[in-house]
Protein backbone atom coordinates (compact mmCIF):
# COMPACT_ATOMS: atom_id res chain seq x y z
CA UNK A 1 0.00 0.00 0.00
CA UNK A 2 1.47 3.61 -0.92
CA UNK A 3 1.79 5.98 1.54
CA UNK A 4 -0.99 7.77 -0.34
CA UNK A 5 -3.14 5.04 -0.16
CA UNK A 6 -2.32 4.95 4.01
CA UNK A 7 -3.11 8.66 4.17
CA UNK A 8 -6.53 8.27 2.76
CA UNK A 9 -7.68 5.35 4.58
CA UNK A 10 -6.45 7.44 7.74
CA UNK A 11 -8.91 10.48 6.22
CA UNK A 12 -11.39 8.66 5.31
CA UNK A 13 -12.10 6.48 8.54
CA UNK A 14 -13.11 9.69 11.02
CA UNK A 15 -15.27 10.71 8.37
CA UNK A 16 -16.77 7.31 8.25
CA UNK A 17 -17.28 7.13 12.20
CA UNK A 18 -18.43 10.93 12.06
CA UNK A 19 -21.35 9.91 9.66
CA UNK A 20 -22.44 7.02 11.87
CA UNK A 21 -24.11 8.74 14.68
CA UNK A 22 -26.79 10.65 14.94
CA UNK A 23 -25.90 14.97 14.33
CA UNK A 24 -25.22 16.73 17.37
CA UNK A 25 -27.64 19.63 18.45
CA UNK A 26 -25.86 22.89 16.38
CA UNK A 27 -23.35 24.65 18.75
CA UNK A 28 -21.17 27.39 18.64
CA UNK A 29 -18.47 27.13 16.17
CA UNK A 30 -15.46 29.33 16.81
CA UNK A 31 -12.88 30.03 13.88
CA UNK A 32 -10.43 27.62 15.30
CA UNK A 33 -12.81 24.68 14.60
CA UNK A 34 -13.23 26.55 11.08
CA UNK A 35 -9.60 27.15 10.14
CA UNK A 36 -9.17 22.88 11.48
CA UNK A 37 -11.26 21.61 9.12
CA UNK A 38 -10.75 23.58 6.15
CA UNK A 39 -7.04 22.60 6.75
CA UNK A 40 -7.78 19.18 7.16
CA UNK A 41 -9.87 19.62 3.47
CA UNK A 42 -7.04 21.39 2.37
CA UNK A 43 -4.88 18.31 3.31
CA UNK A 44 -7.47 15.89 1.40
CA UNK A 45 -6.94 18.23 -1.56
CA UNK A 46 -3.01 17.48 -1.33
CA UNK A 47 -3.30 13.60 -0.82
CA UNK A 48 -6.12 13.50 -3.85
CA UNK A 49 -3.87 15.40 -6.09
CA UNK A 50 -1.17 12.88 -5.11
CA UNK A 51 -3.56 10.08 -5.89
CA UNK A 52 -4.57 11.61 -9.30
CA UNK A 53 -0.63 12.06 -10.24
CA UNK A 54 0.06 8.33 -9.08
CA UNK A 55 -3.06 7.13 -10.91
CA UNK A 56 -1.86 8.46 -13.80
CA UNK A 57 1.98 6.90 -13.51
CA UNK A 58 -0.11 3.65 -13.12
CA UNK A 59 -2.45 4.22 -16.12
CA UNK A 60 1.32 4.91 -18.08
CA UNK A 61 2.65 1.82 -16.51
CA UNK A 62 -0.80 -0.36 -17.44
CA UNK A 63 -0.52 1.12 -20.78
CA UNK A 64 3.32 -0.44 -21.68
CA UNK A 65 1.88 -3.61 -20.22
CA UNK A 66 -0.52 -4.24 -22.20
CA UNK A 67 1.76 -3.18 -25.12
CA UNK A 68 4.22 -5.79 -24.01
CA UNK A 69 1.20 -8.05 -23.81
CA UNK A 70 0.17 -7.22 -27.52
CA UNK A 71 4.20 -7.50 -28.41
CA UNK A 72 3.92 -11.45 -26.92
CA UNK A 73 0.47 -12.03 -28.25
CA UNK A 74 2.07 -11.76 -31.74
CA UNK A 75 4.56 -13.85 -30.68
CA UNK A 76 2.55 -16.04 -29.70
CA UNK A 77 0.19 -16.42 -32.88
CA UNK A 78 3.23 -16.91 -35.12
CA UNK A 79 4.58 -19.41 -32.80
CA UNK A 80 1.20 -21.42 -32.96
CA UNK A 81 1.18 -21.03 -36.68
CA UNK A 82 4.54 -22.03 -37.21
CA UNK A 83 4.10 -24.98 -34.82
CA UNK A 84 0.64 -26.37 -37.15
CA UNK A 85 2.66 -25.52 -39.93
CA UNK A 86 5.13 -28.39 -38.82
CA UNK A 87 2.56 -30.64 -37.44
CA UNK A 88 1.27 -30.49 -41.03
CA UNK A 89 5.01 -31.24 -42.70
CA UNK A 90 5.69 -33.80 -39.83
CA UNK A 91 2.45 -35.87 -40.77
CA UNK A 92 3.66 -35.65 -44.08
CA UNK A 93 6.62 -37.63 -43.37
CA UNK A 94 5.09 -39.66 -40.50
CA UNK A 95 3.08 -41.06 -43.62
CA UNK A 96 5.97 -41.77 -45.55
CA UNK A 97 7.46 -43.61 -43.11
CA UNK A 98 4.30 -46.16 -42.65
CA UNK A 99 4.73 -46.28 -46.26
CA UNK A 100 8.27 -46.79 -46.06
CA UNK A 101 7.48 -49.69 -43.47
CA UNK A 102 4.70 -51.24 -45.30
CA UNK A 103 6.67 -51.64 -48.45
CA UNK A 104 9.41 -53.40 -47.05
CA UNK A 105 7.43 -56.00 -44.64
CA UNK A 106 5.62 -56.54 -48.19
CA UNK A 107 8.93 -56.60 -49.97
CA UNK A 108 10.24 -59.32 -47.62
CA UNK A 109 13.06 -56.70 -46.61
CA UNK A 110 14.12 -58.91 -44.07
CA UNK A 111 16.07 -56.49 -42.06
CA UNK A 112 13.19 -53.60 -41.83
CA UNK A 113 10.52 -55.99 -41.83
CA UNK A 114 12.33 -56.82 -38.13
CA UNK A 115 12.98 -53.70 -37.11
CA UNK A 116 9.43 -53.03 -37.51
CA UNK A 117 7.94 -55.87 -35.32
CA UNK A 118 10.33 -55.14 -33.03
CA UNK A 119 9.65 -51.35 -32.01
CA UNK A 120 6.48 -49.95 -30.00
CA UNK A 121 6.26 -46.69 -32.33
CA UNK A 122 6.79 -44.54 -35.36
CA UNK A 123 9.12 -42.19 -33.36
CA UNK A 124 11.68 -45.07 -31.74
CA UNK A 125 11.97 -46.44 -35.72
CA UNK A 126 13.04 -43.37 -37.15
CA UNK A 127 15.41 -42.94 -33.74
CA UNK A 128 16.77 -46.12 -34.24
CA UNK A 129 20.56 -46.33 -35.74
CA UNK A 130 19.48 -49.96 -37.47
CA UNK A 131 16.86 -48.13 -39.36
CA UNK A 132 19.04 -45.04 -40.83
CA UNK A 133 21.70 -47.72 -41.39
CA UNK A 134 18.97 -49.99 -43.23
CA UNK A 135 16.93 -47.10 -45.70
CA UNK A 136 18.58 -45.39 -48.74
CA UNK A 137 20.39 -42.03 -48.71
CA UNK A 138 16.89 -39.96 -50.02
CA UNK A 139 14.94 -41.55 -46.99
CA UNK A 140 17.92 -40.77 -44.39
CA UNK A 141 17.27 -37.15 -45.48
CA UNK A 142 13.28 -37.55 -45.13
CA UNK A 143 14.06 -39.04 -41.26
CA UNK A 144 16.31 -36.59 -40.74
CA UNK A 145 14.24 -33.85 -41.44
CA UNK A 146 11.53 -35.37 -39.18
CA UNK A 147 14.09 -35.50 -36.29
CA UNK A 148 14.73 -31.90 -36.87
CA UNK A 149 11.01 -30.59 -37.00
CA UNK A 150 10.08 -32.65 -33.96
CA UNK A 151 13.42 -30.98 -32.02
CA UNK A 152 12.09 -27.53 -33.41
CA UNK A 153 8.45 -28.19 -32.33
CA UNK A 154 9.44 -29.52 -28.48
CA UNK A 155 11.40 -26.12 -28.98
CA UNK A 156 8.22 -24.00 -29.90
CA UNK A 157 6.19 -25.88 -27.93
CA UNK A 158 7.93 -24.87 -24.76
CA UNK A 159 8.93 -21.50 -26.06
CA UNK A 160 5.09 -21.00 -26.55
CA UNK A 161 4.46 -22.35 -22.29
CA UNK A 162 6.30 -19.94 -21.53
CA UNK A 163 5.27 -17.02 -23.45
CA UNK A 164 1.59 -18.03 -22.58
CA UNK A 165 2.18 -18.24 -19.16
CA UNK A 166 4.12 -14.37 -19.18
CA UNK A 167 1.19 -12.84 -20.65
CA UNK A 168 -0.87 -14.25 -18.13
CA UNK A 169 1.03 -12.43 -15.62
CA UNK A 170 0.96 -9.50 -17.46
CA UNK A 171 -2.73 -9.24 -17.64
CA UNK A 172 -3.07 -9.99 -13.86
CA UNK A 173 -0.81 -7.23 -13.26
CA UNK A 174 -2.18 -4.55 -15.62
CA UNK A 175 -5.67 -5.63 -13.57
CA UNK A 176 -4.38 -5.18 -10.38
CA UNK A 177 -2.38 -2.14 -10.65
CA UNK A 178 -5.23 -0.60 -12.56
CA UNK A 179 -7.82 -1.60 -9.75
CA UNK A 180 -5.73 -0.55 -7.05
CA UNK A 181 -4.69 3.22 -8.34
CA UNK A 182 -8.52 3.27 -9.13
CA UNK A 183 -9.98 2.65 -5.26
CA UNK A 184 -7.31 4.94 -4.36
CA UNK A 185 -7.82 7.95 -6.24
CA UNK A 186 -12.25 7.03 -5.64
CA UNK A 187 -11.26 6.83 -1.50
CA UNK A 188 -9.05 9.99 -1.92
CA UNK A 189 -12.19 11.70 -3.76
CA UNK A 190 -14.65 10.59 -1.36
CA UNK A 191 -12.41 11.77 1.70
CA UNK A 192 -11.67 15.89 0.10
CA UNK A 193 -15.47 15.15 -0.90
CA UNK A 194 -16.49 14.84 3.06
CA UNK A 195 -13.91 17.13 4.57
CA UNK A 196 -15.17 19.50 1.86
CA UNK A 197 -18.54 19.35 2.93
CA UNK A 198 -17.42 19.47 6.48
CA UNK A 199 -15.27 22.92 5.85
CA UNK A 200 -18.17 24.10 4.22
CA UNK A 201 -20.44 23.58 6.83
CA UNK A 202 -18.62 25.15 9.98
CA UNK A 203 -17.99 28.07 7.60
CA UNK A 204 -21.31 28.57 6.88
CA UNK A 205 -22.69 28.06 10.47
CA UNK A 206 -19.78 30.36 12.14
CA UNK A 207 -20.98 33.29 9.16
CA UNK A 208 -24.66 32.43 10.42
CA UNK A 209 -24.26 32.73 14.12
CA UNK A 210 -21.45 35.54 13.34
CA UNK A 211 -24.56 37.89 11.59
CA UNK A 212 -26.77 36.27 14.76
CA UNK A 213 -24.44 38.08 16.80
CA UNK A 214 -24.67 41.34 15.12
CA UNK A 215 -28.43 41.04 14.63
CA UNK A 216 -28.79 40.31 18.57
CA UNK A 217 -26.81 43.21 19.20
CA UNK A 218 -28.30 45.25 16.92
CA UNK A 219 -31.90 44.28 18.35
CA UNK A 220 -30.25 45.21 21.66
CA UNK A 221 -29.61 47.99 20.59
CA UNK A 222 -32.92 48.73 19.28
CA UNK A 223 -34.75 48.64 22.21
CA UNK A 224 -38.00 45.14 22.49
CA UNK A 225 -40.35 47.15 20.19
CA UNK A 226 -38.39 47.61 17.45
CA UNK A 227 -37.59 43.88 16.77
CA UNK A 228 -35.35 41.68 15.23
CA UNK A 229 -34.01 41.67 11.55
CA UNK A 230 -35.00 38.99 9.00
CA UNK A 231 -31.58 37.63 9.65
CA UNK A 232 -32.52 36.26 12.64
CA UNK A 233 -35.46 34.31 11.51
CA UNK A 234 -34.47 32.61 8.07
CA UNK A 235 -36.74 31.23 6.18
CA UNK A 236 -39.85 33.09 8.45
CA UNK A 237 -42.99 32.30 7.23
CA UNK A 238 -46.79 33.46 8.43
CA UNK A 239 -47.95 31.32 11.10
CA UNK A 240 -51.81 31.78 9.28
CA UNK A 241 -52.85 31.99 5.97
CA UNK A 242 -52.05 35.75 5.32
CA UNK A 243 -55.37 35.92 3.36
CA UNK A 244 -57.44 34.87 6.15
CA UNK A 245 -55.58 37.05 8.98
CA UNK A 246 -55.51 40.83 10.31
CA UNK A 247 -53.26 42.10 12.70
CA UNK A 248 -51.27 45.14 13.68
CA UNK A 249 -48.54 47.07 16.01
CA UNK A 250 -50.09 45.98 19.47
CA UNK A 251 -46.94 45.12 20.72
CA UNK A 252 -46.85 46.75 24.26
CA UNK A 253 -50.75 47.74 24.92
CA UNK A 254 -51.72 48.01 27.75
CA UNK A 255 -53.63 44.48 30.05
CA UNK A 256 -55.11 43.56 33.07
CA UNK A 257 -52.85 44.16 35.97
CA UNK A 258 -50.93 46.90 34.73
CA UNK A 259 -49.15 44.48 32.08
CA UNK A 260 -48.16 45.27 28.19
CA UNK A 261 -49.13 43.33 25.45
CA UNK A 262 -45.75 41.23 24.63
CA UNK A 263 -46.73 40.20 21.35
CA UNK A 264 -48.93 40.72 18.64
CA UNK A 265 -53.02 39.22 18.00
CA UNK A 266 -53.43 38.12 14.49
CA UNK A 267 -57.54 37.69 14.21
CA UNK A 268 -58.77 35.02 11.80
CA UNK A 269 -61.85 32.35 11.81
CA UNK A 270 -61.92 29.77 14.60
CA UNK A 271 -60.57 26.51 13.68
CA UNK A 272 -58.30 28.28 10.94
CA UNK A 273 -54.55 26.24 10.59
CA UNK A 274 -51.55 27.75 11.94
CA UNK A 275 -48.33 26.42 11.10
CA UNK A 276 -45.32 26.07 11.84
CA UNK A 277 -43.00 29.60 11.03
CA UNK A 278 -39.52 27.66 10.71
CA UNK A 279 -38.24 24.07 11.38
CA UNK A 280 -37.71 23.25 14.60
CA UNK A 281 -39.69 20.94 17.99
CA UNK A 282 -43.11 21.96 19.60
CA UNK A 283 -43.74 22.32 23.67
CA UNK A 284 -47.01 22.08 24.20
CA UNK A 285 -48.54 23.87 27.08
CA UNK A 286 -52.43 24.15 28.89
CA UNK A 287 -53.57 26.42 31.36
CA UNK A 288 -53.26 30.06 32.80
CA UNK A 289 -53.70 32.77 30.52
CA UNK A 290 -52.67 31.46 27.19
CA UNK A 291 -55.13 28.51 27.02
CA UNK A 292 -53.76 26.12 24.78
CA UNK A 293 -50.67 26.82 23.68
CA UNK A 294 -47.38 25.54 22.31
CA UNK A 295 -43.78 26.75 21.90
CA UNK A 296 -41.49 26.07 18.63
CA UNK A 297 -38.03 25.99 19.54
CA UNK A 298 -36.63 26.93 15.88
CA UNK A 299 -33.58 25.31 14.37
CA UNK A 300 -32.45 28.91 13.56
CA UNK A 301 -32.18 29.82 17.41
CA UNK A 302 -35.72 31.88 18.05
CA UNK A 303 -38.51 30.55 19.90
CA UNK A 304 -41.75 31.35 19.33
CA UNK A 305 -44.77 30.90 21.47
CA UNK A 306 -48.77 30.86 20.01
CA UNK A 307 -51.31 30.83 22.73
CA UNK A 308 -55.35 30.48 22.53
CA UNK A 309 -55.35 28.01 19.88
CA UNK A 310 -58.61 26.00 20.17
CA UNK A 311 -56.56 22.53 19.68
CA UNK A 312 -53.68 21.11 18.72
CA UNK A 313 -52.98 19.22 14.86
CA UNK A 314 -52.99 15.44 14.59
CA UNK A 315 -49.41 13.86 15.82
CA UNK A 316 -48.65 17.10 17.34
CA UNK A 317 -47.10 16.43 21.08
CA UNK A 318 -44.18 17.68 23.23
CA UNK A 319 -40.85 16.97 21.88
CA UNK A 320 -42.07 16.12 18.04
CA UNK A 321 -39.97 17.79 15.51
CA UNK A 322 -42.06 19.68 12.91
CA UNK A 323 -41.55 21.20 8.92
CA UNK A 324 -41.91 24.78 8.23
CA UNK A 325 -45.21 25.00 6.68
CA UNK A 326 -46.50 22.16 8.60
CA UNK A 327 -50.17 22.51 10.60
CA UNK A 328 -49.85 22.64 14.11
CA UNK A 329 -52.66 23.59 15.37
CA UNK A 330 -56.08 25.46 14.99
CA UNK A 331 -57.25 29.08 15.95
CA UNK A 332 -59.49 29.71 18.66
CA UNK A 333 -59.83 31.78 21.71
CA UNK A 334 -59.16 29.47 24.52
CA UNK A 335 -57.67 31.11 28.17
CA UNK A 336 -57.52 34.66 28.89
CA UNK A 337 -59.08 35.18 25.79
CA UNK A 338 -62.18 33.56 25.95
CA UNK A 339 -64.30 36.55 25.70
CA UNK A 340 -62.73 38.20 22.33
CA UNK A 341 -62.75 37.02 19.15
CA UNK A 342 -60.43 34.00 17.72
CA UNK A 343 -57.13 35.21 17.57
CA UNK A 344 -53.60 33.74 17.47
CA UNK A 345 -51.64 35.55 20.26
CA UNK A 346 -47.91 35.66 18.55
CA UNK A 347 -44.03 35.75 20.53
CA UNK A 348 -40.85 35.98 19.25
CA UNK A 349 -37.92 35.23 21.68
CA UNK A 350 -34.64 35.87 19.83
CA UNK A 351 -32.70 34.16 22.95
CA UNK A 352 -35.16 31.46 23.58
CA UNK A 353 -38.26 31.13 25.48
CA UNK A 354 -36.67 31.78 28.71
CA UNK A 355 -35.34 35.27 27.34
CA UNK A 356 -37.34 38.01 27.03
CA UNK A 357 -39.49 38.71 23.71
CA UNK A 358 -38.76 41.28 21.04
CA UNK A 359 -42.00 42.73 19.12
CA UNK A 360 -42.81 40.25 16.59
CA UNK A 361 -44.56 42.60 13.93
CA UNK A 362 -41.37 43.61 11.77
CA UNK A 363 -41.30 39.96 11.35
CA UNK A 364 -45.09 39.66 10.58
CA UNK A 365 -44.89 42.20 8.64
CA UNK A 366 -42.20 40.55 5.90
CA UNK A 367 -43.72 37.10 6.10
CA UNK A 368 -47.51 37.82 5.94
CA UNK A 369 -48.36 41.09 4.20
Amino acid sequence: MSKHIRRVVLLVAPVLALAAVAPAPSVAVTQAEVDEACGEYQDAVDILDAAVAERNEAQAEVAGLYADRDVIAGRVARLQDQIAERYEELEVLRQAVVDWAVESYMTAETEISGLVLRTKSLDELVTSQEFINAITTERVAAVDRWRLILAQTEVMEQQLVEEETELLILEIRAEQQAGILAAATDEALYASRQLEGECSRLYRQRQAELARARALEAARRAGPAAGVGPGLTPGFICPLDPAATSFINDWGFPRSGGRTHRGNDLFAPRGQPIYAVGNGTVLLTQGGRGGTALWLAADHGVDYYYAHLDGYASGIASGVRVSRGQVVGYNGNTGNARTTPPHLHFQLHPRGRTSSPVNPYPTLVRACL
